[in-house]
């Protein structure tokens, strides 16, 4: 009986001991808070660990590594309507899943807490969560339900982080991005309008499309033929320069060939100019008595008169 009653102490004791034991996780960082009493939180955040403390005491553990959450509408068979609900400009509501990834800084753990006096996951689903879908509805009111739905959502969500970031991170939550999942609901029948007017407008934009096609088939026809007849024009140029080329140069050599004969002719005539007058200003008495007795074949002339000429055989000394 005895030793069951220390089994049962000991037993109660570990329990006791374990209930006050908290492990700080790798990628964690601790923070200590007293319950009862005057309460508070230890400006000593708490590293990776195991902790002993007391039964008006605990710990909570904040992960300092990136998070990752999404409010969605999860069903009636799986869970609640986390989605979030804003409105347009037009005052019409719209519905979308969207989720948040965010870090802490390590060092404003115990601020985070004295902040929001909460754990990681209902500082995410309440206060997050509230200022997600506060600038939601801050920032969709100032537009269209079509920019909304159409090619503005991005900015939109650039907006709505932007405004988010600003009012965390001076506590040290610092955003990553906010984004949606899927597409955003609408009303039906404004649903129905919209995707309706977006198909008139890209059959309008295709139809765009196609006259611009046919305008560029048509615009590099024109230019192709253009360019033929331009290199035609371009060749036939050419062939007419070189034709003009051409007689220009057998005219200049016809020319130059009849100048040439010219001079030619010129210099002959000089030259034989120049030769007659040295054969005359050589001829005498003397030199006319000795070519003829030089050509003369020793026959005298069969008949003779007074104009008949008489050679000199006598040489001249």
């Amino acid at each position: 009986m005895k030793r069951t009653i220390i089994f049962i102490m000991t037993m109660s004791l570990c329990a006791l001991l374990s209930a006050c034991i908290s492990t700080v996780p790798a990628g964690y960082r601790g923070i200590k808070v007293y319950l009862l009493g005057k309460g508070g939180v230890e400006q000593k955040q708490l590293g990776v660990g195991a902790y002993l403390h007391g039964f008006n005491q605990k710990i909570y553990k904040f992960p300092v590594f990136q998070q990752n959450y999404v409010w969605r509408d999860e069903g009636d068979t799986h869970g609640p309507d986390n989605s979030i609900n804003f409105q347009s400009k037009e005052g019409l509501d719209v519905k979308g899943d969207f989720g948040i990834s965010y870090s802490l800084v390590a060092d404003s753990v115990p601020a985070i807490f004295q902040k929001y006096r909460r754990g990681i996951d209902e500082i995410t689903n309440i206060f997050l969560r509230n200022m997600v879908r506060d600038a939601l509805n801050t920032i969709a009111s100032r537009m269209p339900i079509e920019s909304i739905y159409g090619i503005h959502k991005r900015d939109l969500l650039l907006k709505v982080d932007s405004m988010v970031s600003r009012q965390t991170n001076k506590h040290g939550i610092i955003i990553d991005r906010i984004y949606t999942i899927g597409e955003l609901h609408l009303p039906p029948s404004i649903e129905s309008a919209i995707n309706s007017k977006l198909e008139a407008n890209q059959r309008s934009q295709q139809s765009q499309n196609e006259v611009k096609t046919v305008e560029a088939e048509a615009n590099k026809k024109i230019a192709k033929a253009r360019g033929d007849a331009e290199s035609r024009i371009i060749e036939a140029k050419g062939t007419a320069e070189s034709q003009v080329i051409e007689a220009k140069a057998a005219a200049d050599i016809t020319k130059i060939k009849a100048q040439a004969d010219a001079e030619s002719t010129r210099v002959n005539a000089t030259a034989q100019a120049e030769a007659n007058k040295k054969l005359s200003l050589s001829l005498n008495k003397e030199l006319i008595q000795y070519r003829s007795i030089d050509r003369w074949d020793g026959k005298l002339p069969q008949i003779s008169g007074q104009n008949t000429p008489f050679i000199n055989l006598n040489q001249p000394k």
